[in-house]
C-alpha cells in the first residue's frame, strides 16, 4: 500500500515538473501567436501603405528579372523575403522596361492594380513574411532578457513587444523597418558574443547578422559607432578573451586583443563585403538587360542625385567610379543621404523642411502607451536595488556592483545611445517608425521588472502595480485594434486627436481607403450623385480599386490621376487626409496660409474666373499649355485655402483616424473658398509669378 502511495507521489511530482517545464515555452509560443494574429488581423481591411507598392514590386523584379532598378534606397533583404512567396505563384510584373523611361511607382501601382494580379493574396503573403521577422524578433527580445533577467524578466519583456502598437503598427507592413529592428538587435547581440568567445559558430553568426544589417536598411552604418563603444567598453573591463578554435586558450593582453580584435573586424568586412554582391547578383549594373532609352533615365537619376553636394557624396563617387560595390547598392546610399538633408515634415502645427532636435523624442512620448513608462521606471528601480544588494554583499562595492550592471547590458545601453544620438540630430522627420529599432532593447531592458514578482510582502504592492501596468498596456493595445499605426496616448488628447500632431508615417500612411469605402457605403453616398463627395488622399493605393466615388482634390502623389479636374467646389462631404489637411505636401502652399498665398490665390481666380466668363474661347485659352499650369496651381491653392478653413474646426467624422469627414453647407463651401481667410500669416511676397518662380 505504502508503494502504491509512494509511485503515485512521484507521478504526481513528475507531472509537477513537466508541467513547469513547459509553461513557460507554452507562455511563450502563445504571446507570439497572439502577436501574429493581432498583427495580420489588423490589416486584414487596409490598403498598401505609402512605401509598400515598391517595396513588393521591387523584391519580385530582383527574383524574376535580376534587375535592381526598382527602389534601391531601402534594403534588399527584406524587400526579396517579402516577394519570396510569390515565387511560388505566377503574377504578371510587366515589362519593366515599358516605357523605357519608367516611373517606380506606376510600375508597382500597375503591379499591384492593374495587372490582374489577386492584390489580396498578394498582400497576406507578403505582410505574412513581414509578420514572420517579427516573430523572430520577438523571440530574440524573449532570449536575451531570459538571460538577463530569468524566464520571468524574458516572459515581461515578450509581452511588451507582442502587445507594443508601435511593433504591432510596423511589424507588418511590407517596409524595411521591422527587418532593420531585427538586424540592429541580432547584429549586437552577436557581436558582443564574438567579443568575449571566438569559435567558428560566434564568429560566423556574428558575420552573418552584421552582413544581413547592411542588406536591410541603409542605417546600417550605425552599426560602427555601436561597436567602437562596445570595443572600448569590452578592453576597459580586462577580461581575457577566449579563443575556442583548434582548443581553448585565452588572450589576456589589452594590446594582443587588440590585434585579435582587428583580425574579427578584416573578417567581418569581407564577408559583408561578400554579402553585399551576393544578394546584387555579383553583378555591378543595376541594369539587367535593358534599352538605351532606360540607361539614359538611370544616368538622369545619377545625375539628380550628385547635382549638390552632401555629406558622404564623394566616397559614394569614389565608389562607384571603381565600381567597388553595386551600383543599386550606391545609389540607394546617395537617395538616402541627399534626401534626409531637406524634407517637408510637421510638428505641432509647426513646418519644417530640416526638422526639430525634438521630433522623435516628442513622437516616443505620444506614441507609447503611458503604462509602459510605469514598466520602466519599475524597471529601473529593480535594476538600482539588485546593484545596491549585489555592491552590500561584496563588502559595499557599489561602484564595482554598478560597473558589474552595465557590463552585462552594454550592448543594449550602446544600440539605444548611439541610436536615439542619431534620430535627435536627423532632418529626416517624416515618421515615429524611424525610431522602432529602439523598442526591441527598451523592452529587454524592461524585463527588470519581474524581479518585482518575486519581492518580499512588504514590496507586494509594487508587483500589484507592476501587474496593473501590463494589464492595462495589453488592453489599451486590444483596444486600438486594427489602426495600430494611429495610435496615440492620452497626452496627445488619443488617437482622435493625432492629426493636430504628427501626420505621414506615424499616422496617415495611405492605408484606410477600404474603411472609407465602408463608411461611404454605411451613410448611403457611395452610390448616389445627390450629395457631392469630395477626396483629398495621401498615398500610392487606389481609391477606385475599393469602389470609392468621388471628386479628387488635391492629394499627394495622385498617382492613379494625370491631373486634378476643375471642378467648382460646393456643400457636400469632404474626406481629407490627415497629411493633405496640414498641407505638409503642397508645393506652392505648405504650411499655414499666408499673405503670399492668399495675393497669389485671388490673383489666378480672377483671371481663371475671366476666361470661364469668356465662354469657348477662355476654355481654348485654359487648355494650352501654359494656362494648365496656371490652372493646377489655382487648383491646389484652392485646396490650401480649403484645408486653412477646415483646420479650424473639428472633423465631423473620422476613417481609422488618418482620414477626415468633413460636412459642409454650400455657404461654408463658399466662405471657405471666397470669405475672410480662416488663417492668414504675414507675407512679404505678393505675386503668382514669384510663386510660379517657386
Amino acid at each position: 500500500m505504502a508503494t502504491a502511495k509512494s509511485s503515485g507521489k512521484s507521478k504526481a511530482t513528475a507531472n509537477d515538473r513537466w508541467g513547469r517545464r513547459l509553461a513557460v515555452p507554452a507562455a511563450v509560443g502563445a504571446l507570439l501567436a497572439a502577436f501574429f494574429v493581432l498583427a495580420l488581423t489588423s490589416v486584414l481591411h487596409k490598403s498598401v501603405t505609402y512605401d509598400e507598392p515598391v517595396h513588393l514590386a521591387g523584391g519580385y523584379s530582383y527574383w524574376v528579372c535580376n534587375d535592381y532598378r526598382i527602389n534601391p534606397e531601402n534594403g534588399i533583404l527584406p524587400q526579396r523575403w517579402m516577394a519570396l512567396p510569390l515565387l511560388l505563384g505566377r503574377w504578371d510584373l510587366g515589362d519593366i522596361n515599358d516605357p523605357p523611361r519608367y516611373d517606380e511607382w506606376q510600375m508597382a501601382y500597375r503591379f499591384l492594380y492593374e495587372s490582374g494580379n489577386d492584390l489580396s493574396a498578394m498582400l497576406l503573403l507578403g505582410r505574412g513574411m513581414v509578420a514572420l521577422l517579427g516573430v523572430g524578433l520577438g523571440l530574440l527580445v524573449y532570449r536575451w532578457s531570459a538571460g538577463l533577467f530569468g524566464r520571468a524578466g524574458g516572459l515581461v519583456s515578450l509581452a511588451l513587444y507582442a502587445f507594443s502598437p508601435a511593433i504591432l503598427a510596423n511589424g507588418r507592413l511590407m517596409t524595411s523597418d521591422l527587418a532593420a529592428s531585427l538586424c540592429f538587435l541580432a547584429s549586437l547581440w552577436c557581436l558582443w558574443r564574438v567579443l568575449h568567445r571566438v569559435s567558428v559558430v560566434s564568429v560566423l553568426c556574428s558575420c552573418l547578422a552584421v552582413g544581413a544589417l547592411f542588406v536591410s536598411k541603409m542605417s546600417a552604418l550605425l552599426i560602427a559607432p555601436m561597436v567602437l563603444c562596445l570595443l572600448a567598453v569590452r578592453l576597459f573591463s580586462g577580461r581575457p578573451l577566449e579563443i575556442a578554435w583548434g582548443g581553448t586558450r585565452y588572450i589576456a593582453g589589452r594590446i594582443r586583443q587588440i590585434l585579435a580584435f582587428l583580425g574579427l573586424a578584416l573578417l567581418h568586412v569581407t564577408v559583408i563585403y561578400v554579402v553585399i554582391w551576393a544578394f546584387y547578383g555579383f553583378r555591378y549594373e543595376s541594369l539587367n538587360t535593358a534599352p538605351p532609352e532606360a540607361q539614359t533615365r538611370l544616368d538622369d537619376q545619377w545625375q539628380g542625385l550628385t547635382s549638390q553636394p552632401f555629406p558622404g557624396l564623394s566616397a559614394i563617387l569614389f565608389c562607384r567610379e571603381h565600381r567597388l560595390l553595386p551600383e543599386a547598392f550606391l545609389q540607394g546610399h546617395a537617395h538616402v543621404l541627399k534626401y534626409a538633408q531637406i524634407r517637408a515634415a510637421f510638428l505641432n502645427g509647426q513646418y519644417s523642411v530640416r526638422g526639430w532636435w525634438r521630433f522623435f523624442p516628442y513622437c516616443f512620448l505620444v506614441k507609447t502607451p503611458l503604462s509602459l513608462f510605469v514598466v520602466l521606471i519599475l524597471a529601473v528601480w529593480a535594476m538600482a536595488m539588485g546593484w545596491r544588494r549585489a555592491g552590500r554583499e561584496r563588502g559595499g562595492a557599489m561602484k564595482v556592483s554598478l560597473w558589474r550592471g552595465f557590463y552585462r547590458t552594454a550592448p543594449l545601453w550602446v544600440l539605444l545611445a548611439v541610436y536615439w544620438a542619431f534620430a535627435i540630430t536627423s532632418k529626416l522627420n517624416i515618421g515615429h517608425r524611424h525610431i522602432l529599432p529602439t523598442y526591441p532593447p527598451m523592452f529587454i531592458l524592461a524585463g527588470a521588472a519581474a524581479g518585482w514578482l518575486a519581492a518580499p510582502i512588504r514590496r507586494k504592492l509594487v508587483a500589484i502595480l507592476l501587474s496593473l501596468a501590463a494589464i492595462a498596456y495589453a488592453g489599451e493595445s486590444l483596444a486600438v485594434w486594427p489602426n495600430y499605426l494611429a495610435y496615440f496616448n492620452p497626452l496627445a488628447g488619443g488617437s482622435g486627436n493625432a492629426y493636430r500632431h504628427l501626420v505621414d508615417s506615424s499616422l496617415d500612411w495611405g492605408q484606410d481607403t477600404p474603411g472609407l469605402a465602408d463608411w461611404l457605403e454605411k451613410h448611403g453616398l457611395a452610390h448616389q450623385d445627390k450629395i457631392p463627395v469630395y477626396l483629398a488622399y495621401f498615398g500610392t493605393g487606389s481609391p477606385t480599386y475599393y469602389g470609392i466615388k468621388a471628386h479628387r482634390l488635391r492629394g499627394f502623389p495622385d498617382i492613379d490621376l494625370k491631373s486634378i479636374p476643375m471642378e467648382p467646389l460646393v456643400g457636400g462631404v469632404y474626406c481629407i487626409s490627415a497629411t493633405m489637411l496640414q498641407s505638409v505636401l503642397l508645393t506652392n502652399c505648405m504650411g499655414q496660409w499666408t499673405q503670399y498665398n492668399e495675393n497669389a490665390y485671388q490673383s489666378l481666380a480672377s483671371d481663371v474666373d475671366r476666361l470661364f466668363q469668356a465662354g469657348p474661347e477662355g476654355k481654348e485659352v485654359l487648355m494650352q499649355p501654359q494656362w494648365q499650369e496656371y490652372l493646377q496651381l489655382f487648383l491646389e491653392l484652392r485646396f490650401g485655402r480649403l484645408c486653412a478653413y477646415l483646420r479650424q474646426r473639428e472633423p465631423d467624422d473620422n476613417v481609422g483616424h488618418s482620414i477626415l469627414i468633413y460636412r459642409l453647407r454650400d455657404q461654408e463651401a463658399r466662405e471657405a473658398l471666397f470669405g475672410p481667410p480662416a488663417e492668414l500669416l504675414p507675407d512679404r511676397v505678393p505675386t503668382k509669378d514669384k510663386l510660379l518662380a517657386k
